[in-house]
């Protein structure tokens, strides 16, 4: 779509060509975001040509993601049940529009779903269905995370890929303690990333630091010292 056409079809504001708009490489940022703002400003009383496009398996699929993601904004019963069917559509760019719709919608029935994407055969939906949980904080997600940090399907060639780093991230944001085991065994993993959002993640759960007068090594010490501790009176 040209330029010109797109800004026509600003000045007219209807659901398709807000969704053009929003989909579109060719405007500014801030052109697709009113778009898409007046996507979900429909969507609040008619959600029908979004829920369309979002299902339509015959729709470009950068109107796919728009739409899916416009749903989670939308919220309601209709974009609840819409997401979890997307969850599991055979494309991972669908999947992972769905998992990042679920987190900003933000509804508890999207947990155990979003638990299950940690598994996805795709790394990009693991990673934004990680990102969704940390964001609900929920500690129905732990197990998962702590699992998915020594799965095998995380690795390439024996070497940590970067998916990891979100398990991490994902426990500190959930900020349990029933978070410590998982964190106490990657504190001195191979992959710096993993190890190096291990203690951010530690300060987010615990809500304080080692870091004033230590080194880093002595930093690490003192969290190690700590989670055994922690670990040791919940025994």
């Amino acid at each position: 779509m040209t330029l010109f056409i797109l800004l026509l079809a600003t000045a007219l504001a209807d659901a398709p060509g807000d969704l053009e708009i929003a989909s579109s490489k060719d405007v500014s940022d801030a052109i697709r975001m009113e778009a898409f703002e007046r996507l979900v400003d429909l969507g609040s009383t008619d959600m029908a040509y979004v829920s369309e496009i979002a299902q339509s398996e015959a729709a470009d699929t950068r109107l796919r993601w728009v739409a899916i993601r416009a749903l989670g904004q939308i919220k309601g019963d209709r974009s609840r049940n819409l997401l979890i069917s997307l969850s599991e559509d055979p494309q991972p760019a669908i999947r992972t529009a769905a998992c990042g719709a679920m987190g900003d919608f933000g509804h508890e029935d999207f947990v155990p779903y979003l638990v299950r994407l940690v598994q996805d055969p795709a790394v990009i939906v693991r990673a934004t269905a990680t990102q969704s949980l940390a964001a609900m904080g929920d500690e129905r997600a732990i197990d998962a995370l702590s699992d998915a940090l020594q799965d095998k399907k995380n690795t390439f060639r024996g070497q940590s890929i970067w998916v990891r780093k979100y398990f991490v991230e994902a426990l500190g944001g959930i900020g349990s303690k029933k978070g410590y085991p998982a964190l106490l065994r990657v504190i001195d993993d191979a992959d710096a990333t993993v190890s190096g959002a291990v203690i951010p993640a530690l300060e987010s759960i615990a809500g304080f630091s080692y870091k004033e007068g230590r080194s880093e090594s002595q930093e690490r010490e003192a969290w190690r010292r700590f989670l055994s501790n922690e670990l040791r009176n919940t025994r």
